[in-house]
């Protein structure tokens, strides 16, 4: 009779060498608890220490051993006005200068710019390379345009050239941007009432005007618009110079409505008003378009810190108008996602706690989507317009309390172990990957509640939220909005997780101990970009819903980055080959979006650069195995083929000054430019070709 063991770790292959190194992980654990024992009892009798005569005692009052052995045991109990107490220790994270800037930044370890840093640390010291930034650095749009710092650059040109004129387009030429807007942002971002934007609009051109008012809120619609739609206009000549010999780029369209509308909204910083909040959140969506993260995360805290002045945190009083709570509670959580998407990619602090919210979500039943006198609807019962959004709310607060969750037990083990990171210590990498396994439930509840209508089909019997990586069917029947909502429902979905994954990619794990959790999360992370690429790939070759410049190619890259680092750090592995095959999908899709924007075409140079040494480790990695070399579970070391290597244990650490700089010079460009000003240069000849006129 057959036994059949279906238990627990029935995935896992169970050999001589995974049961020594299983026994070793007992043995390590064993002693590390009979430490802690005896560090407990050697605290609970301390030593005297010596006191130096040569220093002055300082007078103070002296707590009774009873009332030392209470803060000792219980460090909590200590009021708000001790010191914080010491069992805690963040995870180190990486100060960095992107794209040639001579000012660091800080990204914490849940960002794509930390885990880039440790791509080129464990390049470094495996391939013994150094990356120069002139031959390695990929061609952003600004190596095309003027720059102040050039020493061929004349003040005269460089001021004409960033100044311009002010925006001025016919109506005819604005509304054309605005028909964009209303199936791409306003569904995406929908903090403004439609029926009251086009009252205002319609005022701004009384009397027969040739150029209408300015105003802030029409300006910033304006200019992202521009930037979202500018990929249709240059489809089919994606190499046209302009004039003197620059060429035309989607992310920089729109650039003097932006400004202007920045130079209308800082007169409102004493006494803002909703339009103000609006203003300023789609600012942020514009910067983050234009990959200027940085810029971005400075506005989003002013947008945060007006929203609080307006009081749009609280619950709006029953007896203000359902349409206008409806409005500011959109408002705010829009803010509130924005804020935490941006954090969480960053790796920085939240300036908004949850505890000091009251106000409810928003609706998206049929009542509240008719509110506005959106001209959007609804799809059936279920699903309206404002679906996508309050589904994206309700997925990023359960993200952000798995995060704080996450991090805050990290926190709590680095504290109690005495480390920085957990690539020194295996153990306390498992032990945090154990306790992600357990929170993850909760984004899944998520999906169960997501309405039919707003989950992208799959055919034969494929599953939406899932990895299966099943073809999409797209509804022709759907309008636009909806179809664009339900793939992008589905790849914020696998990029939240792939970022909560992605710190278990370990590049040097120890030979002598195993962390199956902590690898079955690294797989995770590559399966989760793998079907993020997959809908891409197939969406780009065969519909035009998510042509334009929004935050499509960096949620792109961000999973290309992933897929690279996973072939890099588990060269032997099951995923490893069909994340290898999915790279080819993400060069595919960057070539689709580097026809429109320089920095896309980065992309495409930069992956096939990291692809290639990625085949090199894993062709280096084989030849020792055919030699006879013992290469450890889930091991990148021994490439050289020699057994002293396979207990190799050095930690592969963010590179740190000068390498750190080159390596970021070179791979981060993608993900931002040298300055708001350089980017934007050509923006009046870039329209000039329409008929448009500076803008």
């Amino acid at each position: 009779m057959e036994c059949n063991s279906r238990g627990k770790y029935n995935d896992e292959a169970r050999t001589l060498p995974q049961a020594l190194i299983e026994i070793d992980r007992l043995r390590l654990r064993v002693e590390e608890l009979e430490a802690e024992l005896e560090e407990a009892h050697r605290r609970q009798d301390p030593e005297p220490v010596p006191e130096d005569p040569n220093l002055p005692t300082p007078a103070r009052s002296t707590p009774s051993t009873k009332d030392e052995q209470q803060v000792t045991a219980n460090p909590s109990s200590v009021s708000d006005n001790s010191a914080p107490s010491t069992q805690k220790r963040q995870w180190e994270g990486i100060y960095t200068a992107t794209a040639r800037s001579e000012q660091t930044s800080y990204y914490g370890p849940s960002s794509a710019f930390y885990f880039i840093g440790r791509i080129g640390s464990f390049l470094s010291q495996t391939l013994q390379q150094s990356f120069h930034e002139q031959s390695m650095q990929p061609k952003g749009v600004n190596k095309t345009l003027v720059s102040p710092t050039s020493p061929d650059d004349t003040e005269t040109s460089t001021n004409s050239r960033t100044e311009g004129t002010g925006p001025s387009m016919s109506r005819t030429q604005e509304e054309y941007f605005l028909s964009l807007f209303w199936e791409s942002h306003y569904v995406n971002t929908p903090i403004i009432d439609e029926g009251e934007f086009r009252k205002h609009y319609d005022s701004l051109w009384q009397n027969s005007r040739r150029y209408r008012k300015p105003s802030a809120l029409v300006d910033i619609i304006l200019a992202i618009s521009m930037q979202y739609g500018w990929a249709f206009l240059l489809r089919g000549t994606p190499s046209t110079p302009t004039r003197g010999g620059q060429y035309d780029d989607a992310s920089i369209a729109g650039r003097l409505y932006y400004r202007r509308s920045q130079n209308l909204i800082a007169a409102e910083l004493e006494s803002p008003s909703l339009a103000t909040v609006q203003c300023h959140l789609f600012s942020v969506v514009y910067l983050c378009c234009a990959s200027f993260q940085n810029m971005a995360h400075t506005t989003l805290a002013v947008t945060i810190r007006t929203a609080q002045m307006l009081g749009l945190h609280l619950e709006p009083p029953e007896t203000m108008p359902r349409r206008e709570r409806e409005l500011r509670k959109r408002i705010w959580w829009v803010a509130y996602t924005i804020e935490a998407k941006t954090c969480m990619k960053l790796g920085r602090p939240f300036s908004v706690q949850k505890s000091q919210i009251t106000v409810s979500m928003p609706s998206d039943d049929v009542e509240a989507a008719s509110l506005c006198d959106s001209s959007l609807g609804s799809y059936d019962k279920e699903v309206t317009w404002l679906t996508y959004s309050c589904q994206t709310q309700k997925f990023i607060a359960a993200t952000v309390d798995l995060y704080h969750d996450l991090y805050d037990k990290c926190s709590d083990i680095l504290g109690r172990r005495g480390q920085g990171s957990f690539y020194k210590d295996t153990p306390g990498l498992e032990a945090c990957a154990q306790f992600l396994a357990t929170q993850t439930p909760a984004l899944e509840a998520w999906v169960q509640q997501v309405p039919e209508g707003s989950k992208l089909k799959r055919r034969g019997d494929g599953s939406p939220f899932s990895v299966d990586r099943s073809a999409v069917v797209f509804e022709a029947s759907a309008p636009l909005w909806l179809q664009r909502n339900r793939i992008c429902l589905e790849l914020i979905y696998h990029t939240m997780y792939t970022n909560l994954y992605r710190p278990f990619i370990n590049f040097t794990p120890s030979s002598r101990t195993y962390a199956p959790t902590a690898e079955r999360h690294a797989a995770a992370c590559a399966n989760h970009a793998i079907a993020h690429t997959h809908i891409m790939h197939q969406v780009l070759k065969e519909t035009d819903l998510m042509n334009g410049w929004q935050e499509f190619f960096l949620w792109q890259w961000n999973a290309t980055v992933n897929l690279v680092g996973f072939v890099l750090a588990y060269p032997i592995n099951p995923v490893t080959a069909t994340a290898r095959q999915a790279i080819e999908k993400a060069i595919e899709v960057f070539e689709v979006y580097g026809s429109n924007f320089a920095v896309a075409a980065s992309a495409t140079s930069v992956t096939r650069d990291l692809t290639e040494k990625a085949d090199l480790l894993v062709s280096r990695l084989r030849s020792g195995i055919t030699a006879g070399a013992c290469v450890g579970p889930g091991t990148d070391a021994g490439l050289d083929g020699s057994d002293a290597a396979v207990d190799n244990t050095e930690v592969i650490e963010p590179l740190e000054g000068d390498g750190l700089t080159e390596f970021m010079d070179w791979a981060l460009t993608v993900d931002s430019f040298n300055s708001f000003e350089d980017l934007f240069a050509n923006a009046n000849d870039s329209m000039e070709w329409w008929g448009v006129g500076p803008v």
